[in-house]
């Protein structure tokens, strides 16, 4: 019989990824960083960690957490991203079938859909600096 951590795990695994966009926002300026991440459920834990830690890759929003000690910031998911049945937490559907090797296409397929996704986003609410923490394409 299969212990309670080995159900738990595989119940996991078999769960949908969600992947997609988000935004976190500081409420007292208005400015906002947008992202993508192909696990947005976790997403937010990561960032708030990076920014706790004093070591988020976007050195504006850094300073501006620090400053505000992290008050008035807030995470929000703008848009996830449409995949099939098959997408899984534990990244099998990205398995060989009948393997143990990843499949690369599979992968960049995330990849570009995900990045699509962000542009659409970024077009859309202009989050570039002065008035937010994107830096603006080149």
């Amino acid at each position: 019989m299969m212990n309670r951590r080995k159900e738990l795990q595989n119940e996991y695994g078999m769960k949908q990824r969600a992947m997609g966009v988000f935004q976190i926002i500081n409420d007292r300026n208005g400015k906002r960083y947008i992202a993508s991440s192909p696990t947005l459920d976790s997403a937010w834990t990561r960032q708030k960690f990076s920014l706790d830690m004093n070591g988020h890759m976007n050195s504006a929003l850094q300073e501006e957490y620090r400053a505000q000690a992290g008050a008035d910031f807030r995470y929000e998911v703008l848009e996830q991203l449409s995949l099939g049945e098959e997408v899984r937490n534990d990244y099998k559907d990205t398995l060989i079938p009948g393997t143990e090797i990843v499949d690369r296409n599979a992968l960049m397929n995330y990849r570009d859909s995900l990045k699509r996704l962000e542009k659409k986003w970024l077009d859309q609410l202009q989050p570039y600096e002065p008035n937010g923490y994107n830096r603006p394409p080149k």
